[in-house]
């Protein structure tokens, strides 16, 4: 028989070793924050994971953006109707793009509404947005004390607020034009296994995210993932500015234009998008050329080429000019278009696709201060300043939620006590 100094020690043991395994699962998830003192917005990507099987039309809805901006930001066909009902099943992941503003000294996101249904808790709403927001963020920005009020349907008209993470970074990575995504991190994956699905280094994830050695990332944590993109920042534009991740569609100018990132060259393409009948034409001064063609004559230099090329728009006017290029070396790998009604101005010439732009310069990088705010703090800021983003040295909060803990004790010594009894 056991005596009782030796039940008493292994009770402890076992106490202890059952608290240490219940330990992840009330430590918060964390997510990066990025300071910023004006009032600019830039447009960040929410990598969303479906709970459960969705149309793109009710994906759209959920985060309240337009259906044709869901489909380009995945590079799916928007002229064909079926694409909107098409359904994407449970855990697949799709691009959710969304306006980032600076919002109270950080950057954050907080154009998405949600109307509460008769069963809803607060934790169903925070589950069907797949890790992007906790229940603690929702109840903080909505001055939520008592959840019972969401079940009896509080969060008055207009419903209840979802904050969702975002990030800009001046657009901009090592000087290259990028867009940010903010990727929740899912259960057996690393900083490894992401920076390989994204293209990225491991090094580039720790710098963005301010991750110091040893560095340790968790399911639900949020990492803002760098996005190759194509920018019109040298493009000489009217009045407007654009970036579009690699492989991606965008569209502007009152849905009229269609722009491209071609994932080889990370040059940006535009030609008239076809969804609005009033601006389907959009033919260039002074030829039969529309915006997205080009006439290449061959030379025993190389190749002239005249394009139509877009330049922005102010207000509903569509700015378009012809671009002449010289003894340009002939690649022949250029696809040809049928936008233009008209002949091309010689038989012996070929009305093809806009050719890529200039590469576009590099953009200087310039941040402020990085933090990492834990989810279940949303108004914790701590942060270090910095400059440039080789030098980011945020802090890692970890909390625990007094609550979790004092529920799973009680379970514990309770099952104990029983055990032992």
């Amino acid at each position: 028989m056991r005596s009782k100094k030796s039940n008493t020690m292994h009770f402890n043991y076992l106490l202890i070793l059952i608290s240490l395994l219940n330990f992840p699962s009330f430590i918060h998830s964390k997510s990066i924050i990025e300071p910023c003192f004006s009032s600019d917005t830039c447009t960040s990507y929410l990598s969303y994971r479906l709970p459960y099987e969705s149309k793109i039309s009710e994906i759209a809805y959920k985060f309240q953006i337009n259906v044709t901006d869901l489909l380009s930001a995945n590079a799916m066909d928007w002229s064909k109707p079926s694409s909107y009902n098409q359904i994407l099943p449970t855990k697949s992941t799709i691009k959710i793009p969304i306006s980032c503003p600076c919002i109270d000294g950080i950057r954050r996101s907080f154009s998405t509404n949600y109307s509460i249904k008769v069963a809803d808790s607060l934790d169903s709403i925070a589950e069907s947005y797949g890790g992007l927001v906790s229940v603690e963020q929702i109840k903080s920005v909505n001055n939520i004390s008592d959840e019972n009020l969401i079940r009896r349907g509080g969060g008055g008209a207009g419903g209840i607020v979802i904050p969702l993470p975002c990030t800009c970074f001046n657009n901009s990575n090592y000087g290259s034009p990028a867009v940010y995504l903010s990727y929740v991190v899912k259960e057996g994956e690393n900083l490894s296994s992401i920076a390989d699905e994204y293209g990225v280094t491991v090094s580039n994830l720790e710098n963005v995210n301010g991750l110091s050695y040893p560095v340790q990332i968790h399911p639900a944590d949020i990492l803002a993932i760098p996005l190759p993109a194509c920018s019109s920042a040298n493009l000489k534009w009217h009045n407007e500015s654009l970036i579009v991740p690699k492989g991606s569609f965008a569209l502007t100018a009152n849905n009229c234009i269609n722009c491209s990132c071609t994932p080889t060259h990370l040059k940006l393409e535009c030609s008239a998008s076809g969804l609005v009948e009033s601006c389907r034409r959009l033919q260039c001064k002074g030829s039969n050329l529309f915006i997205g063609d080009l006439i290449k004559k061959k030379t025993p230099k190389g190749c002239n080429i005249t394009s139509c090329v877009y330049r922005g728009h102010t207000g509903q006017k569509i700015h378009r000019s012809l671009a002449n290029s010289a003894n340009v070396p002939c690649t022949g790998n250029e696809s040809h278009v049928t936008a233009s009604a008209s002949p091309a101005p010689s038989t012996t010439d070929s009305v093809l696709t806009l050719p890529p732009a200039p590469s576009p310069s590099a953009w200087a990088y310039s941040s402020g201060p990085v933090g990492i705010v834990s989810a279940n703090n949303p108004s914790s800021r701590e942060k270090t300043a910095t400059t440039g983003i080789s030098n980011y040295t945020p802090t890692t909060k970890l909390t625990t939620e007094a609550s979790f803990f004092s529920l799973f004790l009680l379970i514990n010594i309770s099952f104990l006590l029983l055990f032992y009894n």
